[in-house]
């Protein structure tokens, strides 16, 4: 163990192999897996189908990446494990530099960036089902990496580096933005780095920004009310109740959402560091107070969603793009204070290895022990039984596949790579197709409800955009065991071909 500490805290490559070689079993592990899909990896298998401008209510770089690597190497659960684990692998790389650049003590560079593992929504989510925020938390490494250079030794090449990493980050995820204001005011807000933003570079940081935003951009502007949809209801949740009850929600889910978010991050940190945790925090330098304010700004911005918004309901999603840097500012409050940075990597490294096993063990121990715990995660629905069972043993080659929901349309296209996939979700976007009378359109839904044997009436209705009009219809069912499930624990599929006349 301390052979690996010496060689962590002196060679930026081992640390870098370390990350690599993590990331590597997070791919192999989602490999081995079933071949259903999550919810995110199913809304990227469908529209891998086509390139846009614009999707829905997040923005389209994940998209367009996983698109291209879809078209150079075929659709796989290896293409999507390769995106997801290279915007990680890249997220804490670029974290680990900027630490780099901050802190004195190389350990605690180190310490920073293994630390966002003990962050919940970084080391385990990201990794369960996370696309488009995975690639805002690369974007946000690069921009605190371009951010603290540009600080220190401004040169054209830092201002660039911000701006890339501010335009990747906005067509990454809408929240992003709340990672800039905050960055903003806390730069502006300091008189020692004021400067930096009055300087002429900073023109080119946004012209940068602006060139790489500008396309989808436009989409937005044009396409406002698909885009927004979803996040205007979700900060309107609670809006049946007045608002001082609103607000009252709202104010008490704050410490929560915060503390959900941190706890066990402060808690790994304050045991390695044991007595000299607490004391640290009141240390400082130029660089923890930006951070500091930085945190102040993402408050500030909460109180105003909850009080001016009608936010009843703080999800991580608010806090995340700020406090993501919560590692690195413990780390840079410890450097400040001079705790031994070897003694600290020496208590700190096997927590993260210890980590580095769970977090992969437990993404398959949900999955394979489903059926003793009598849950039934997302994984484990047969939809390549149900395709086997209804598609391939006929030889009935669909023509088109109209599916319930994206989820589903996701799901089933992953089964049938090369059959167009179609939902009403996406209003945009129409795959065409070849309806004959030997390659018939396939309707698929979830058939657990009470009117699980029957059409429902948004397939009805896309079937009608499509086609004209909607022939009599006969809807079948067929109830599958769940991969890793119960005895008898069944999903149960509806469907109906549509033949042409």
């Amino acid at each position: 163990m301390n052979s690996l500490v010496e060689k962590l805290e002196t060679r930026p490559d081992t640390v870098i192999l370390l990350i690599g070689a993590y990331f590597l079993l997070n791919l192999m592990v989602r490999i081995l897996l079933p071949n259903s899909l999550e919810i995110d990896e199913a809304g990227q298998i469908l529209m891998s189908q086509w390139y846009a401008f614009g999707y829905d209510t997040q923005p389209p770089f994940f998209n367009w990446v996983q698109h291209l690597v879809i078209d150079g190497i075929g659709q796989s659960l290896f293409a999507l494990s390769l995106v997801k684990n290279v915007f990680l692998f890249l997220s804490y790389v670029f974290y680990y530099l900027a630490a780099r650049q901050v802190l004195t003590g190389k350990g605690f560079a180190v310490a920073a960036a293994l630390g966002l593992l003990t962050l919940p929504e970084i080391g385990w989510l990201a990794q369960r089902d996370l696309t488009h925020s995975n690639a805002s938390l690369l974007a946000a490494c690069l921009f605190l990496y371009g951010l603290f250079r540009t600080l220190d030794r401004p040169t054209i090449t830092s201002y660039l580096v911000t701006g890339v990493a501010i335009g990747i980050g906005l067509i990454s995820k809408y929240n992003f933005s709340i990672l800039c204001f905050c960055a903003f005011v806390a730069v502006l807000a300091d008189p020692a780095y004021r400067q930096r933003i009055f300087d002429w570079r900073i023109l080119v940081t946004a012209a940068v920004a602006i060139a790489i935003v500008s396309p989808h951009a436009l989409w937005l502007f044009q396409n406002f009310e698909i885009a927004s949809h979803d996040t205007l209801e979700k900060l309107e949740t609670g809006g049946q109740d007045g608002a001082l009850i609103q607000i009252a929600r709202g104010l008490s889910e704050l410490p929560l959402t915060l503390l959900s978010f941190c706890a066990l991050t402060v808690l790994v940190y304050a045991c390695v560091a044991r007595g000299r945790f607490w004391p640290a925090l009141r240390a400082g330098t130029p660089k923890t107070r930006l951070v500091e304010i930085m945190f102040g700004a993402l408050l500030i911005f909460l109180l105003l969603l909850i009080f001016f918004a009608g936010t009843a309901e703080l999800k991580n999603r608010w806090v995340s793009p700020v406090l993501f840097i919560l590692p690195f500012y413990l780390c840079m409050k410890l450097d400040a204070y001079g705790v031994d940075q070897r003694d600290f990597l020496k208590r700190f490294v096997p927590v993260v290895l210890l980590l580095m096993v769970l977090i992969p063990a437990s993404l398959v121990l949900r999955i394979v022990a489903a059926g003793p715990m009598n849950t039934h995660p997302k994984l484990t629905v047969p939809y390549q039984d149900f395709i086997e069972n209804i598609v391939k043993t006929p030889a009935a080659t669909p023509a088109l596949v109209i599916a319930e929901d994206a989820f589903l349309a996701g799901n089933i296209r992953m089964q049938l790579p090369d059959t167009p996939v179609d939902t009403q979700t996406y209003r945009l976007y129409s795959p065409p197709f070849d309806w004959s009378a030997e390659n018939p359109i396939l309707l698929v839904w979830r058939a657990n409800g009470e009117d699980g044997a029957s059409v429902p009436t948004r397939l009805e209705d896309r079937l009608k955009q499509r086609i004209g009009s909607v022939p009599p219809l006969q809807p079948q069912t067929i109830a599958l065991p769940y991969i890793y499930g119960s005895d008898g624990d069944l999903f149960r599929f509806g469907y109906a071909w549509v033949r042409k006349p």
